[in-house]
């Protein structure tokens, strides 16, 4: 906390750079890869248009894909060949309301209980592709003179393969910064300002351009689920995942960064301190000769942020965090988190392939990821193991029969996770939380601590059964493409 109030010098970037010495800034070049985002691309798109204007050489590139199109189709062909009375929303929850309603009042094809695949196709195709969209809303009036461009992938990668597409089209200078958000990111004029004035800092400091720069995440919900329980249990996820952030992923940047700059020559003593670096992949500015130099963002993994952490570990890449955080959206209902926490420790489960690919291009010593794959496996053990040990601690502490000691060691463990920190977040706030208010979001976190370990459970056993059937993998993309919304929220309107 006292780092993130560390404010970098109040003028404009384009002063600092005078002040320190620095030739001209660099161009940040953002990024945003879309996938079935047909209900958010506009708002986003009218964000950083906005923000894309206010700096000088900004640009805005919306990378769209033609996975969209392939999806549809297979779909198409998955309902077609499905029994109408198992075409439900949790078979395929691909499928919005609307869509899922016309097909069950369509007429079935024969004495079947199947639909004509004609049939299917012209309920499934009324969605327009994000693509379309985004094409349309160039048109507007209010995007026409904004710095945005529109790259359309033609293949079946996912957000690591759109960025590197688009990237590779980039005009830009070695020295300039590739800047990845997600369509929900919105770093706003302050933070990117902030953001280059740590940048030219850093370069008065050091003599060079910082390779890497990590815009970290707070993580807040907006209260959108009907039922209180669901609120409650989301808004303690959402706090439980800003005290990562501020309790291990920023100060674990900050050790990254110091034994990266300060090396000893002892590989394993220089491994050991540098840890892993576990790069996010939004508010993530990458220099673009080092994105060319680690090959882009990993695209032989699920998801990209934290693989791309490890090469970048392995070739002794500094990462350097920026002092402020962003506002970042969290899942409003209990299905949602437990996906993305699916989703999320695969990441976890790629570390080995990381690994391999790291080896096999030189980068670090066996030593060295060796390392890296036992910060990886504490990582993932503490990740999985954080629900049952939650739950021991409160069998621990309710039991009048165990020992003293451990009861006494529960307690203080179960205050040091969800109590402690509430209060340390309390007494920063401008508007410092009662009592009551510490109380309830401290039972907010230890609730959302006996759920946490549900996904990564889930993606070891979805990990199992792929290894078991290989015919098995999902050619889907993860998340629907029916995402929950505020239903007063400008978005919800606009897809209604």
């Amino acid at each position: 906390m006292a780092y993130l109030s560390r404010r970098p010098s109040a003028i404009e970037p384009v002063d600092t750079a005078v002040a320190v010495g620095v030739a001209a800034m660099p161009v940040v070049h953002m990024v945003i890869p879309v996938l079935w985002e047909q209900a958010h691309v506009g708002a986003a798109l009218r964000w950083f248009a906005e923000l894309a204007r206010d700096v000088p050489g900004a640009t805005v590139t919306i990378v769209t894909t033609d996975r969209e199109n392939r999806e549809r189709e297979h779909l198409i062909d998955a309902v077609t060949r499905c029994p109408m009375r198992r075409v439900t929303a949790r078979r395929f929850p691909h499928l919005g309301a609307a869509e899922l309603r016309d097909l069950t009042e369509a007429p079935r094809a024969g004495s079947g209980d199947t639909l004509a695949g004609e049939v299917v196709r012209s309920v499934l195709s009324r969605r327009r592709l994000t693509c379309e969209v985004v094409a349309d809303l160039l048109h507007d009036a209010e995007l026409a003179d904004a710095p945005i461009r529109h790259v359309h992938y033609p293949g079946m990668g996912r957000k690591a393969a759109q960025v590197n597409y688009a990237v590779g089209l980039l005009d830009a200078r070695d020295g300039d910064y590739v800047a990845v958000y997600d369509v929900d990111s919105r770093p706003d004029l302050t933070v990117l300002r902030r953001t280059l004035a740590e940048i030219a800092a850093r370069q008065s400091a050091d003599g060079h351009l910082p390779p890497v720069v990590q815009q970290s995440a707070r993580f807040d919900t907006a209260g959108a689920a009907v039922q209180a329980w669901q609120r409650h249990l989301c808004r303690g996820a959402a706090r439980l995942q800003t005290l990562w952030t501020l309790r291990r992923e920023i100060p674990s940047f900050r050790r990254y960064a110091t034994a990266t700059s300060r090396p000893t020559g002892l590989r394993a003593l220089d491994a050991a301190r540098r840890g892993l670096a576990q790069t996010v992949g939004h508010g993530l500015l990458i220099r673009i000769d080092v994105f060319r130099q680690v090959g882009g963002l990993p695209e032989y993994t699920v998801l990209d942020d934290l693989p791309f952490g490890y090469q970048l570990t392995a070739a002794g890449v500094p990462v350097h965090p920026a002092p402020m955080t962003l506002v970042a959206p969290a899942p409003e209902h209990v299905a949602d988190l437990v996906a993305t926490h699916r989703r999320w420790f695969r990441n976890y489960l790629d570390y080995p392939a990381c690994a391999h690919v790291g080896s096999r291009a030189g980068r670090g010593s066996p030593v060295e990821h060796a390392v890296a794959l036992g910060v990886a496996g504490y990582r993932a053990a503490t990740w999985l193991l954080a629900s049952p040990v939650t739950a021991a601690c409160t069998v621990a502490v309710v039991r009048r029969t165990g020992a003293p000691a451990a009861r006494a060691v529960a307690a203080v463990a179960l205050w040091l996770g969800c109590v402690t920190p509430v209060r340390m977040l309390a007494a920063t706030s401008p508007d410092r939380p009662s009592l009551g208010e510490q109380a309830r979001e401290a039972a907010e976190v230890y609730a959302a601590y006996l759920l946490k370990s549900i996904g990564p459970i889930a993606a070891l056993a979805d990990t199992v059964m792929v290894a078991a059937s290989p015919a098995s993998r999902l050619t889907l993309s993860p998340k629907t493409h029916h995402r929950r919304l505020d239903p007063n929220s400008r978005e919800s309107k606009e897809q209604t």
